[in-house]
């Protein structure tokens, strides 16, 4: 089953896919789930616009507690964005990583300066600077490819795999993404030459995170060529 499932992103349910896995298979999961907030809208890319996509009700409720208990039983490690959302599903964690989302600017709108990011690992909380505030981004080209409205810098995923995956033992790692979403944990995972699963349960989320996939891939063999 984990062989099948390796190196793509797969549509379905996650859940579904999760039990279907044995326990602890999996290195680390990197994940941001549903908050539950109704953030249907939020900020796309310079070529999409809300237009362009179905309403979405994917984010009125957090999971259910099985999704959680889940990712726990198939996982060694986790890394969970949103983590404050899911305090009642998650234990208590001294390693809590804080994304500062300004970096000190002095910005006057109403998005969030930081966002919390819960970790299983036993450290200590810290804090990693990555400035996204809708369409201030440290990687701009990056954000004329958003679609998804909660999408997360992909650069800011590979900062955060590089810091966290060599505190993990044994070679031949492999990590997980169970909401996919636009597929930033694959298309990270892929840059730095690690293994993954992903799974993403809208359709529309799906096909495009794969032409995503697809063109992070053809861009590395045009770098190897």
């Amino acid at each position: 089953m984990i062989e099948s499932l390796k190196n793509k992103i797969t549509h379905g349910d996650c859940l579904d896919v999760m039990k279907q896995l044995p326990d602890k298979c999996i290195d680390l999961i990197l994940t941001d789930p549903p908050y539950g907030i109704s953030c249907d809208g939020g900020s796309y890319g310079l070529g999409v616009k809300p237009k362009d996509l179905k309403k979405k009700s994917w984010d009125k409720n957090i999971p259910e507690k099985t999704y959680f208990d889940e990712m726990f039983r198939v996982s060694k490690n986790q890394i969970i964005f949103g983590g404050n959302y899911f305090t009642k599903y998650l234990p208590p964690t001294k390693a809590w990583l804080i994304w500062d989302k300004i970096g000190g600017l002095k910005l006057k709108n109403n998005f969030s300066e930081c966002e919390l990011i819960w970790t299983s690992f036993k450290s200590v909380t810290k804090k990693i600077t990555f400035i996204q505030q809708g369409f201030i981004n440290d990687d701009k080209e990056e954000n004329k490819f958003r679609f998804h409205p909660t999408q997360k810098p992909l650069k800011l995923f590979e900062m955060i795999l590089r810091d966290y995956v060599p505190n993990l033992a044994g070679g031949g790692l492999l990590v997980a993404d169970f909401f996919s979403g636009s597929g930033t944990t694959a298309v990270a995972c892929y840059n730095l030459g690690l293994d993954f699963i992903a799974v993403e349960k809208d359709e529309d989320y799906f096909k495009m995170s794969v032409e995503r996939l697809k063109g992070a891939q053809s861009q590395m063999k045009l770098f190897r060529l």
